[in-house]
């Protein structure tokens, strides 16, 4: 494997790290959100974060194709 290519997969690997870490976080506090019944909560939080979470998962799915692809066998 060259040197391009283990930076490119070293790069995604890196932003599939923190993809995963805020698609972890969302899904625990929407998880606790729901749980806790907040009365402080806005009508539409709970449906931003859920958006937010989508957004978040297809990046991360994105990242794990291109880790994915970059790889030789």
């Amino acid at each position: 494997m060259n040197q391009l290519t283990e930076q490119i997969i070293e790069m995604q690997v890196n932003k599939a790290v923190f993809y995963s870490t805020y698609v972890d976080c969302l899904s625990r506090v929407i998880t606790e959100l729901i749980e806790n019944d907040d009365g402080n909560l806005m009508p539409y939080d709970v449906a931003n974060l859920a958006e937010l979470l989508t957004k978040y998962s297809n990046r991360l799915h994105k990242n794990v194709v291109n880790i994915k692809s970059h790889f030789e066998f």
